[in-house]
């Protein structure tokens, strides 16, 4: 195990990994209308802020840079209606041998209903970027770029989303209904007619 582990750390070593999830146009949808949200950061391990950093300071980086970017950021007291969230995670691993194996993952949790049944509701990830990084415990602030360089991903994301250009031509009809291109015509004395 311990031969895989380290294995794992070499790889981790010489490169990260870095993948920004479901970046389709009906995820950018759900980017669209909100321009206020909460943030919500995962406390640190104690072995991360024992080396030199401090789950408050991702915090006030996060924020600092959604409100450069135009956000409202709601304080943990207020309401948060409608729910958007912007969760912020990072979990690590001593490796051992003076550094940490760490994994960042950001995501846009919202409230959302399903679509078969909607009185049923429950919070989703509509929106999600992770990395995976090494880091030697002299150089732990380093995390911080890596969740700045995923709060990049996240305002452009946002911004596309909301382009002028975007809202026009991503315009889907409500759930449920069916586009009027799309609804059937029987004319008298036709049965089970296709739509065109």
């Amino acid at each position: 195990m311990k031969k895989y582990f380290y294995t794992l750390v070499m790889f981790l070593a010489f490169g990260s990994l870095s993948q920004t999830f479901s970046q389709t146009d009906a995820t950018l949808k759900t980017l669209q209308g909100f321009d206020t949200l909460k943030v919500e950061i995962e406390q640190l391990a104690p072995d991360l802020e024992k080396a030199g950093i401090k789950t408050k300071e991702i915090q006030t980086d996060v924020e600092t840079k959604l409100r450069q970017a135009g956000f409202k950021i709601r304080n943990s007291g207020e309401a948060n209606n409608p729910y958007v969230v912007l969760h912020i995670g990072v979990s690590s691993i001593d490796n051992g041998v003076g550094g940490f194996a760490v994994s960042v993952t950001s995501s846009l949790n919202q409230l959302i209903i399903l679509d078969r049944n909607k009185s049923v509701a429950s919070v989703a990830s509509t929106w999600e970027s992770r990395s995976i990084v090494s880091v030697i415990k002299e150089k732990v602030q380093a995390i911080r770029s890596f969740v700045n360089g995923q709060i990049d991903l996240f305002v452009n994301a946002h911004r596309r989303a909301n382009s002028s250009t975007q809202k026009q031509s991503n315009n889907p009809p409500p759930a449920g209904n069916v586009p009027p291109s799309r609804v059937p015509t029987i004319k008298k004395g036709e049965k089970n007619v296709k739509p065109s």
